[in-house]
């Protein structure tokens, strides 16, 4: 087995996707290009059955200097280039790791998944970026495994790599990789206070502390207590990560 090959480990190696399904890959390239014109994240389309890059984005985060094209070519070779060696081996464990968790879920639920994690890369002036990967299964082949995931990529809030979950689209649920126990543990159920949903609720629109706090009838100091406490219940860095993780859990 070569180093590349460990990345698709255990997935099955014998897809057998027929050419003619690829005709309909073009609509995924079509809203993931679009959809990149929209963000300021890098995005590519991961083709597990050929074990390539079906489509990369021009946002330049996740490119390092390179061309989409060049990428794309290169395929996972190009984590060999920009990956440090010793992230690598996490990586192959998160991707194993990933895949048997999504062999254990019944194929209707396998779609509902995201995993997401964090590792640094080397741009090409030779400065490291730890940033944050987050993959959706976009389609699977005819026996459940996945064909096609599409790849966000941003700047990681944290300071260290690893902080492996996964997070269910339909409910609450998530779950956390345990490096030493090499297994996922189910995270406890997050629970919003009324007060915390209507704080995060007046912060979409873009409302300050002293804005919230008119409109919930509390002090500035008030509001800033609650931020805290629902960044502590998020693990979010500010209150826009707290905005998109509580919506993603379908907690606003």
């Amino acid at each position: 087995m070569n180093e590349i090959d460990r990345f698709f480990r255990p997935i099955n190696s014998v897809m057998e996707i027929p050419d003619s399904d690829y005709a309909k890959t073009g609509v995924c390239i079509a809203m993931a290009n679009a959809l990149a014109r929209n963000t300021n994240h890098s995005l590519y389309i991961i083709d597990y059955n050929r074990k390539n890059f079906l489509y990369v984005s021009s946002n330049p985060l996740f490119l390092c200097g390179r061309s989409p094209e060049e990428v794309q070519q290169k395929g996972y070779a190009f984590y060999f280039e920009v990956v440090p060696p010793e992230e690598i081996k996490m990586l192959m464990e998160i991707n194993e790791a990933g895949f048997r968790f999504y062999y254990d879920q019944p194929i209707e639920k396998r779609l509902e998944f995201s995993i997401e994690y964090d590792f640094h890369i080397c741009t090409s002036d030779n400065h490291t970026h730890l940033i944050h990967h987050k993959l959706t299964p976009v389609l699977l082949s005819e026996e459940g495994d996945i064909w096609l995931a599409l790849c966000t990529v941003s700047l990681s809030p944290e300071k260290e790599p690893g902080k492996v979950r996964i997070s269910d689209h339909t409910c609450t649920d998530r779950y956390l990789y345990s490096f030493e126990g090499r297994r996922w543990r189910k995270q406890p159920e997050i629970i919003l206070s009324d007060r915390e949903k209507d704080i995060l609720q007046l912060s979409v629109k873009g409302l300050s502390n002293a804005e919230i706090g008119e409109n919930l009838c509390i002090d500035a100091n008030t509001v800033k207590f609650h931020k805290k406490k629902i960044f502590e219940k998020l693990h979010a860095e500010n209150i826009t990560e707290a905005v998109g993780i509580a919506a993603n859990l379908r907690l606003i």
